[in-house]
């Protein structure tokens, strides 16, 4: 099994330890200042020639800048924030595991998720955040 993974992005930070505004970052690029916002936000993939301008800009290596991580990840964060604790455990306890695994489902490497988690554990868990199996995860053995 592996993660169904995102692009996420370091351009906040990076730009901000150069001391740099979302419109001196645009201006350098040729881009728009909303731009660089949903670029921060992980609501828009730029081109690869936006995306080398940008490491060319912010003086960085493309993968410093851009890199993969679980969609999970963020919904179990959000889970945290959203769900009801009662309903979080008591999913926790009908499916007896340690409340430290669920949330750490996302932290951990998928030869790990195969080893640990069957598939129709990792259903449940989608089921519960309100997704498809196939919205987090890919069944490798497809």
């Amino acid at each position: 099994m592996k993660f169904k993974t995102k692009i996420k992005t370091n351009i906040k930070l990076i730009r901000e330890e150069l001391k740099l505004t979302q419109q001196d970052l645009a201006d350098r690029i040729g881009v728009s200042r909303q731009t660089i916002y949903f670029l921060e936000k992980g609501k828009y993939n730029p081109s690869l020639t936006i995306s080398f301008k940008i490491a060319e800009v912010l003086d960085r290596p493309l993968n410093e800048i851009f890199y993969q991580e679980p969609v999970i990840k963020d919904e179990l964060k959000e889970m945290k924030l959203k769900k009801p604790y009662k309903e979080v455990e008591d999913f926790i306890n009908t499916q007896d595991i340690d409340h430290n695994i669920l949330f750490q489902i996302g932290d951990i490497d998928e030869k790990e998720l195969s080893r640990t988690f069957s598939k129709e554990f990792l259903e449940k868990v989608a089921i519960f955040l309100g997704y498809k199996f196939e919205d987090l995860f890919i069944d490798a053995d497809i």
